[in-house]
């Protein structure tokens, strides 16, 4: 299994992670260190199946989220080693049960990745890829003012009113999707959109000045492709928040949300942070 994980701060819960990966089993590590943090990269363990690259300022909403994963993709691809499934987190998840290989190895050809609707011309969401978004309204604050002029972009394009409208030619025929960014898919998934990729151009530069394209861009490729059948949702856990100022962030795992973990199919979650390192504990102990 090939990990695929971003990267952008603190080595130590990187190395923690890195170190439940090996020790659960047969696997690589793939790191994309956000540009903005290269200067942790000495700090991150260095073992033969743990590999890292820096290529991107990885921001909030940007493109450079799925153009990392997209690298990360690449290097696996490149390394010539053969992996039966990718995962594609964060260095601040876990795994929290055991079992995930055997489980994968039970549904070879699954792909597991939240879907959540169809992005139609009309709708809020469709701002995202058909507005040329300016880079400094990507601030990951919810009670900056910067949210409500997002908010109001949006609403104009719902309405038929597109501010700074995408030049870039839609392909015919594609439906989009929106979804969560993290997944897990079988090996020939990932060489499909790899593939897509290099043959459709123009869809990849549609994203270029996007907003929160980490929830669009793969979902919709798969969803336009045969793998469309295969996909299951997803394994990963994740507590977001319902009120205005936490509902787009996901909250900190704590004990309490066991009950919830073990009452899904979930075999990994996020996000953990090193200051709650007795929840961190827990799930590293029940995965040994």
């Amino acid at each position: 299994m090939a990990y695929l994980l971003l990267a952008h701060k603190c080595p130590r819960q990187i190395n923690i992670f890195i170190e439940q990966l090996l020790n659960y089993g047969d696997c690589d590590v793939y790191i994309h260190v956000d540009k903005k943090a290269e200067r942790i990269i000495p700090e991150i363990q260095k073992k033969e199946h743990v590999f890292i690259i820096c290529e991107y300022v990885v921001s909030w909403g940007s493109f450079e989220i799925p153009k990392a994963a997209v690298a990360l993709m690449k290097k696996a691809i490149n390394s010539g080693r053969q992996y039966s499934h990718y995962y594609f987190g964060s260095c601040q998840d876990l795994l929290v049960k055991k079992g995930l290989f055997e489980y994968l190895e039970k549904n070879p050809d699954d792909i597991y990745i939240k879907i959540d609707k169809i992005v139609s011309n009309r709708t809020r969401a469709s701002a995202r890829y058909k507005v040329r978004w300016p880079k400094k309204l990507m601030i990951r604050n919810d009670w900056h003012p910067y949210r409500f002029i997002r908010g109001g972009i949006q609403f104009l394009c719902q309405m038929g009113i597109v501010y700074r409208k995408n030049t870039v030619k839609i392909p015919k025929d594609i439906i989009f999707y929106e979804g969560r960014t993290w997944f897990i898919a079988p090996s020939k998934v990932i060489e499909y959109i790899v593939n897509y990729i290099e043959e459709n151009p123009d869809f990849f530069a549609l994203w270029e000045n996007s907003l929160a394209s980490d929830l669009m861009f793969f979902q919709t490729i798969i969803m336009n492709s045969y793998f469309k059948e295969n996909v299951k949702d997803e394994l990963m856990y994740v507590n977001f928040g319902k009120l205005f100022g936490t509902m787009n962030h996901p909250r900190n795992i704590t004990i309490e949300d066991n009950k919830n973990i073990e009452a899904g199919n979930y075999y990994c979650a996020r996000k953990f942070e090193l200051k709650d390192a007795n929840v961190m504990r827990y799930y590293l102990d029940k995965t040994k």
